[in-house]
């Protein structure tokens, strides 16, 4: 038996959107795209920057594409990034051949573990290609920004969320003015199980959204990353349940209410 490693697809080309919101990100030995709209109405605070979920591109179907098309109607212009690269699909795939032959090594797994996904060093090396090009990507924001001066406000969701924390806490990401988590976690476990503690060390005004979809792993974090919030400072953390799963519109609307307030308090608390 052997384990094969599925490619993840090229990224779109975004030939539907005006060619005016297409940017192209040098990033050294490669490229990406991200999605730039201004703001509009009467409010002017700064600049949106959104993330989807590892894997996936700048202009997914769901939440991440309607707040980039309608945050600007709040007075944020949106910079919408194609996110690293998810872990890899494992394929087990046993030749004929091999069938009918005697296994030369049995597994030492219990019934009751899961299979392993990639090895402790497979995993080590993962996370710093998604760190490195997280780094480069964000590294490029300030001349995509230029045009929409004022406050940086970051959303992320599910494992881009979780690297996130990660990053910021680790120091090797600016800081932006607020933090937007929808879903946050990371695999493998051990890497989810220190996020609560890194999210409440970061002196950033923190939004936390939890739909009931969530992951496992997001929903197993979230008591803890509640508890450990610095207390009696509403305005640094705020944990916020959504009523529907993700796949509704109704929520993606209910996500721009509960942004766009948070982000109007903190506006008024640090003009």
């Amino acid at each position: 038996m052997f384990v094969s490693i599925c490619s993840q697809g090229a990224q779109p080309s975004y030939d539907y959107l005006p060619a005016n919101e297409v940017t192209q990100l040098d990033l050294g030995e490669q490229t990406s795209l991200a999605l730039v709209r201004s703001w509009r109405g009467h409010h002017q605070y700064g600049t949106a920057i959104l993330l989807a979920d590892l894997g996936q591109h700048a202009d997914p179907s769901g939440v991440t594409a309607y707040l980039r098309r309608h945050l600007n109607d709040k007075g944020w212009a949106t910079i919408s990034l194609s996110a690293p690269h998810a872990a890899p699909t494992i394929n087990h795939k046993t030749d004929a051949e091999e069938i009918n032959k005697a296994g030369e090594q049995q597994l030492v797994l219990k019934a009751t573990q899961r299979l392993p996904h990639l090895s402790p060093d497979e995993w080590q090396n993962l996370r710093q290609q998604q760190n490195n090009q997280f780094i480069q990507i964000m590294d490029r924001l300030d001349a995509l920004g230029q045009p929409y001066p004022g406050k940086r406000m970051l959303i992320a969701t599910d494992q881009s969320a979780g690297l996130m924390i990660q990053l910021l806490y680790a120091g090797t990401l600016p800081k932006p003015d607020l933090l937007v988590l929808i879903n946050p976690y990371l695999t493998p476990a051990q890497d989810n199980a220190h996020l609560a503690e890194q999210l409440a060390q970061l002196a950033i005004p923190v939004l936390d959204i939890l739909s009931p979809d969530a992951t496992p792993n997001a929903i197993a974090t979230a008591a803890e990353r509640r508890a450990l919030s610095p207390q009696n400072q509403p305005l640094r953390y705020q944990q916020q349940p959504l009523a529907l799963n993700l796949d509704q519109p109704s929520a993606w609307q209910n996500t721009l209410a509960l942004i766009d307030g948070f982000a109007r308090r903190i506006a008024k608390a640090y003009p």
